[in-house]
C-alpha cells in the first residue's frame, strides 16, 4: 500500500463509515446478481456518479478539488499541503507571471495548488495514462484547463519510445520507466520520451522560470537532456528529490552545477532530501 493510502487508513473512522461500507458491500453484491444488460448500465451510471462526485480540499490560498479513484488518489488529495511541505512553500515564493514546469506531475498536487496559489503558467508531465487522466480531469475540475497544459509525455535523456512499468487498476501511484523493486508491476505501457531541450527548440514550450523534478529513477537522465535550456537565464529554480550521497546524486549534483546551479535549501525526509537549486 503505498504511503498516502497507508496514511489515509491511519485516521480515525466516522461512525457513519461502517455503515456504508455495508450497504456498498451489498450494492456490489446486488449488481453480480443483475443480467449482463442491467449491470452494465447501472455500474457505469454509479460509477460516473463517483468520479463526478469531487473532494473539496481547503489550502490557505482556496479550495481545490480532487477526483477520487483508488485510495492512493484519496491519500494525495488529503496531505496536498502536508506530504511535502517544502515544496509548497517553494511554490509560494514563485514571482509573478512565471512559468512552472511540473515533470512528474501525478495526479497534479503541486499543479493544482501552484494555479490556485500563483499566477504561473503551468506545463504538467506526466507518461502514465492513468494518472494523466486524474490530472487532466483534476484541472478540468478546479476550471485550470486555461492555465495548465497537461501533457502525455515522459520527460528525460532524448527523444525515444520507452516502456513505463505501470497498472492501470491502480491510478495515483508512483511509476517508473525502470520498475521499482519494492512495488513491481507486470504491465508495461508505451510512452513518448522528449528532453526538454527537445520541447523547448522544438515543440514550442515555453521555457521553465520554474521546474520541479519528481521522476523515480530518471532525474539523471533528465537534467542530461537539458544542458542548454539549464544555461538560459529565464531557468531560476529547479527543485527535486535527492539522494546526494549516491553515486546518482553527485553525478546530478556535478551537471547542475555545470549549468550555473547551486543548493539552496534542503528538506531531508528518509534517506533522501528536497532541494532547491538556484542560479548563481
Amino acid at each position: 500500500m503505498s504511503e498516502q493510502a497507508d496514511e489515509l487508513q491511519q485516521a480515525p473512522d466516522d461512525p457513519e463509515e461502517d455503515y456504508a461500507k455495508k450497504q456498498f458491500g451489498l450494492l456490489m453484491y446486488r449488481l453480480q446478481k443483475l443480467p449482463p444488460r442491467s449491470r452494465a448500465r447501472l455500474q457505469s451510471d454509479f460509477t460516473q456518479k463517483m468520479v463526478d462526485a469531487t473532494l473539496a480540499v481547503e489550502t490557505p490560498k482556496g479550495t481545490l478539488s480532487f477526483v477520487l479513484l483508488g485510495k492512493t488518489s484519496a491519500g494525495r488529495a488529503m496531505t496536498v499541503l502536508t506530504k511535502q511541505p517544502a515544496t509548497i512553500d517553494w511554490i509560494d515564493s514563485f514571482q509573478p507571471q512565471s512559468v512552472f514546469w511540473d515533470i512528474g506531475a501525478s495526479v497534479g498536487v503541486f499543479s493544482l495548488y501552484a494555479g490556485l496559489a500563483t499566477d504561473a503558467r503551468i506545463v504538467a508531465f506526466e507518461p502514465a495514462a492513468v494518472n494523466y487522466y486524474l490530472l487532466s480531469a483534476n484541472c478540468e475540475a478546479n476550471r485550470l484547463h486555461d492555465r495548465v497544459d497537461c501533457l502525455l509525455v515522459g520527460v528525460g535523456r532524448q527523444r525515444s519510445i520507452a516502456r513505463l512499468e505501470v497498472s492501470q487498476f491502480r491510478p495515483a501511484r508512483s511509476f517508473s520507466f525502470r520498475g521499482k523493486r519494492d512495488e513491481p508491476y507486470a504491465s508495461r505501457q508505451a510512452a513518448i520520451v522528449l528532453s526538454i531541450d527537445e520541447l523547448v527548440e522544438e515543440y514550442g514550450v515555453p521555457c521553465p522560470n520554474y521546474l520541479k523534478i519528481d521522476a523515480p529513477g530518471a532525474s539523471e537522465d533528465i537534467i542530461a537532456g537539458a544542458a542548454r535550456t539549464f544555461r538560459r537565464p529565464e531557468v531560476r529554480q529547479i527543485h527535486l528529490e535527492l539522494r546526494d550521497t549516491s553515486k546518482g546524486g553527485q553525478r546530478i549534483l556535478d551537471m547542475l552545477k555545470q549549468s550555473g546551479f547551486t543548493p539552496a535549501t534542503k528538506n531531508v525526509h528518509g534517506g533522501s532530501a528536497d532541494v532547491t537549486f538556484t542560479r548563481n
